[in-house]
């Protein structure tokens, strides 16, 4: 069986937030399978079977009052002879559908789903969703269904106990985007590293709009965030260095640190959405706005933003960020991260750390 990863998501709060406007959300969502390669997304077809990959169109679903409909309105319960999730008509509720507090898909209160091969007429090779409580598990593959858009926040962050860390498989590591001969860390626990002394939100709905420094990064397509390094001309900082980017599960944060917003996984499975990470012409101050944002120098492309993950964004000569440098960090897709700076070993955030 696959382990299944986690996400968890919060709420970033702030007079910021107000200059900077969260993109509107909706309150249905789509659905992703973790726990299967590439985490698929959950589609549907035509008699209501809620079906992992294959050719049909993804669904997309709302929980209200704790019963969980597709967007034709058909109840979708858990088949009581066969433990298979299934979306009809005329037939009552039995199943409590809830969140866990990292958006997971609850059935009372288990995040535990099978992934089954589905088999017969017009077979397009996908899985059929069943609980863990289906007798036969021959051929199916544990799962965790994530919710995908993040518009069901709408409804309010459920008081649940998030999925246990033992669930987990540590998440394989994403390759660095250049080769190099040089070992680099992939995290911040050494001690050794360098963090943003600035961090610019700009506004590309308002971009001649100023909004000063910040300890919170708003990443989404209206706002873009720009980070400043100084980083020294000495020893370890001589040869080559690694941009990371640490994005650990929100249940390994620190709790007095304020909860991330993730929101676009869906984006990111179907139109190639993420973060794009670029190193720019020149320095930026608190006075920088979007138009005053300077050009691009190095262009380190767009990653997708794994939850559990440390990720290697480029490595580079550490000279080109002596100094004072700037990195720029855009949304696309319409992927969004709202997050906290820290410093802390166990922290989200953007750091340049030195290779050996």
């Amino acid at each position: 069986m696959v382990s299944s990863t986690t996400v968890l998501l919060g709420f970033v709060s702030g007079s910021l937030a107000a200059l900077l406007p969260r993109q509107t959300t909706q309150c249905t969502f789509y659905a992703n399978a973790v726990g299967l390669d590439g985490n698929p997304n959950v589609r549907q077809d035509t008699i209501g079977q809620p079906k992992i990959g294959g050719t049909f169109p993804l669904a997309k679903y709302i929980i209200e009052n704790s019963s969980l409909k597709d967007t034709q309105g058909h109840t979708c319960i858990i088949s009581p002879e066969d433990s298979q999730l299934q979306c009809t008509t005329g037939v009552p509720q039995n199943t409590v559908f809830t969140f866990s507090n990292d958006f997971h898909i609850l059935h009372n209160d288990n995040s535990k789903w099978l992934a089954c091969p589905s088999s017969g007429p017009g077979n397009d090779g996908s899985q059929l969703i069943f609980s863990d409580a289906k007798t036969d598990k021959t051929g199916c593959s544990e799962i965790e269904l994530l919710a995908g858009g993040f518009g069901c926040t709408a409804l309010g962050r459920p008081e649940t106990t998030p999925s246990p860390k033992s669930a987990r498989s540590t998440p394989a590591p994403i390759p660095k985007v250049e080769n190099t001969s040089a070992i680099c860390p992939t995290d911040i626990s050494s001690g050794t590293f360098q963090f943003p002394h600035l961090i610019i939100p700009t506004s590309l709905t308002n971009p001649d709009q100023v909004s000063g420094t910040s300890y919170t990064a708003y990443i989404s397509a209206s706002n873009t965030s720009l980070y400043t390094f100084d980083i020294p001309a000495t020893t370890p900082y001589l040869g080559t260095c690694s941009l990371i980017f640490q994005f650990p599960y929100g249940t390994d944060l620190d709790p007095s640190v304020p909860k991330f917003y993730f929101s676009g996984l869906e984006q990111q499975e179907l139109s190639g959405g993420g973060l794009n990470f670029a190193l720019l012409q020149g320095a930026v101050s608190n006075e920088t706005s979007a138009n005053a944002t300077p050009g691009v120098q190095t262009d380190f492309g767009t990653k997708k933003m794994v939850p559990g993950t440390n990720m290697t964004v480029g490595t580079f000569p550490c000279k080109n960020l002596n100094g004072r440098g700037t990195v720029k960090v855009s949304s696309v897709g319409e992927v969004e991260l709202d997050y906290f700076q820290d410093s802390r070993r166990q922290a989200v955030g953007l750091y340049v750390v030195p290779c050996a």
